[in-house]
Formats: structure tokens, C-alpha cells, sequence
């Protein structure tokens, strides 16, 4: 009776999927360049930087919501998933880009300020 129910707990709990961890994501190192372009009514904003080490992978950049809706600028953090733990990975500055098409931002929004660990940049939104 107990091997019964412990298979049948087993099961309900294999088909209800035990939910992973949020994978955990980290501002990259630095921030060396970037554009922010209004192309075919979308903002697309590219940057370029650097991470820590090798093993960082799914770099991406997050739009955070707007302080006022009238704000003039947008912030955007520029994240990546960094290597595991005890995973073995080269030592040096590393290379990192990604680009975002967004939806645009409000009409007093002219500029956009993408944020890193230890610096940041602001750059003019072109048409």
C-alpha cells in the first residue's frame, strides 16, 4: 500500500512539473557602446561590452518602466546569465553585444541610458 502511494505521489508530482529556478541574470561588467534607432515605428537599441569571464551566455537587455510617463529618458540594464559556479571558464574580458527592438516610447522620450555593473551610457534616440 505505501509503495502504491508513494509511486502514485511520484507521478502527480513528476506530471505537475516541479518548476526550475528563475534562471539568475547579472548586469555584464561594462558597457562600451551603443545606438538607440527608431526604424519601421520600433525603437531597435544595439549595445556592446564586456563580461567578467567566458561562460556568460544570454545576454539581453531589460526596458524598466518609466519613472513619470513624461520622462525623457528611458533606462534599459544590459544583463547576461553568468557561468556556473564550478564551471571552469576562461579569465579575461570578454566581448559581449545584443540588440532590443522595442515598442516606442512615449513622446518626450529623446534619449536612452543603458546601465552596466560599473559604468553606463546615454545616447540620443535617431530617427
Amino acid at each position: 500500500m505505501r509503495a502504491g502511494l508513494l509511486t502514485l505521489s511520484i507521478a502527480a508530482a513528476i506530471s505537475l512539473g516541479a518548476r526550475a529556478p528563475a534562471e539568475p541574470v547579472r548586469p555584464v561588467y561594462r558597457i562600451d557602446s551603443a545606438t538607440a534607432v527608431i526604424v519601421k515605428r520600433q525603437l531597435v537599441i544595439s549595445a556592446n561590452g564586456a563580461v567578467r569571464s567566458g561562460g556568460w551566455d544570454r545576454p539581453r537587455l531589460w526596458v524598466k518602466e518609466p519613472s513619470a510617463p513624461e520622462a525623457a529618458t528611458l533606462e534599459v540594464q544590459f544583463v547576461a546569465r553568468p557561468p556556473a559556479s564550478r564551471e571552469a571558464v576562461v579569465q579575461a574580458l570578454l566581448p559581449v553585444a545584443v540588440r532590443k527592438i522595442a515598442r516606442l516610447p512615449n513622446y518626450a522620450t529623446v534619449r536612452v541610458k543603458i546601465i552596466a555593473e560599473t559604468n553606463s551610457l546615454t545616447v540620443p534616440i535617431t530617427r
